[in-house]
């Protein structure tokens, strides 16, 4: 006869198994908080990520998973909106020697442990239980985190680029795709609700040059070369929202693509990371600039046509002085850059453009 601890272990390890079956990183994320509350019978278990910047002991919240609904919900944080939380138990637990911490409060119990990534603690995940939960159980918990550990780290082998830790170019078809639905959802719900205050904003995609990358090679080295890739790459981080995905297709081509951002706001910050990139101190270098060209992807045209945009107002941004961010439909406007078709591939098109 299986106890309620046996029953939780055996919880763990089906969510285990069934992280194994997922091969996109968000869906990893959110399984694995949603697989620990149903495991545990939690009542809500929150997903932290200490971010660059934000200190070794500052946390930013991911989303959460609560105990609402059919076996607990996903939802994710707003990054507009999402701080870094100054709770004193997650500062604490980032340090703690046995990799988790308890303590009892008001609602029941509330566990917190540490996530590893890389060789550091790079999630923390916080759960909140109506009851204690046995040591032979925590040890479950260690084991469930220890395999999404690993699957994480077979993620990031498969899927960034070694050089600067981004997005790498054979992610770019998927991430593409998921892009194009979640344009086509903000269209359709924009069409059924044009009388709401707030309708759903708009998809980006951006393209990132650094300018004169060949003399930079030639005058200093590939290795002077290397580290301006990444410190670019680090501003890009530095720049963009968590949820933005960020890609390096090789050499100096870098693309951003970005989501729910409203066309007032977009260009603002295209041309604060150009800002932040002509402001940093490249090693031995000195001052590195790019150039940005971005357009507003629309679910109804074909790939070929979105990143030919993107990439007309970046060659456009070339020809006329470097440095510079511009938006294609501002362009086109303006009768600088004239509106055309195409029809491929997203990988035919990624190696026309770059």
């Amino acid at each position: 006869m299986r106890t309620r601890t046996g029953d939780t272990l055996l919880a763990l390890l089906k969510a285990a198994q069934h992280l194994t079956s997922l091969h996109a990183r968000d869906a990893l994320l959110r399984a694995f908080c949603v697989g620990a509350l149903r495991a545990l019978h939690a009542t809500r278990c929150d997903l932290y990520v200490l971010g660059a910047g934000l200190g070794r002991r500052r946390a930013v919240r991911i989303g959460w998973s609560h105990g609402e609904g059919a076996g607990g919900d996903w939802d994710d944080a707003v990054d507009d909106k999402a701080i870094a939380s100054d709770d004193p138990w997650l500062a604490l637990a980032t340090d703690a020697n046995a990799g988790w911490l308890r303590k009892r409060d008001a609602d029941g119990w509330r566990l917190v442990f540490q996530v590893r990534h890389g060789g550091r603690v790079k999630w923390i995940l916080d759960v909140q239980s109506p009851t204690a939960i046995a040591a032979v159980t925590a040890d479950g918990v260690r084991a469930y985190i220890h395999c999404f550990e690993r699957l994480m780290a077979h993620w990031d082998y498969a899927n960034l680029d070694t050089l600067t830790g981004l997005l790498n170019r054979k992610t770019f078809d998927e991430q593409f795709d998921q892009l194009i639905a979640v344009a086509e959802r903000a269209r359709r719900q924009d069409g059924e609700r044009r009388e709401e205050k707030d309708p759903p904003s708009p998809a980006w995609l951006g393209i990132v040059d650094i300018d004169h990358f060949k003399n930079i090679n030639d005058t200093w080295g590939h290795l002077f070369g290397d580290e301006v890739l990444i410190r670019l790459a680090d501003c890009m981080r530095g720049a963009f929202r968590g949820s933005d995905k960020l890609f390096r297709f090789g050499g100096e081509e870098f693309v951003v693509m970005l989501r729910n951002v409203p066309a007032d706001t977009v260009a603002s910050i295209f041309e604060r990371f150009r800002a932040l990139v002509e402001t940093h101190d490249f090693p031995q270098v000195g001052t590195v600039t790019c150039s940005i060209g971005f357009a507003q992807v629309d679910d109804r045209l074909p790939p070929a046509e979105l990143l030919g945009r993107a990439d007309s107002a970046l060659y456009y941004g070339k020809e006329h002085g470097r440095n510079c961010t511009w938006a294609y439909e501002d362009l086109v406007a303006a009768g600088e850059l004239v509106t055309t078709t195409a029809t491929s591939s997203a990988q035919q098109d990624a190696d026309q453009y770059f």
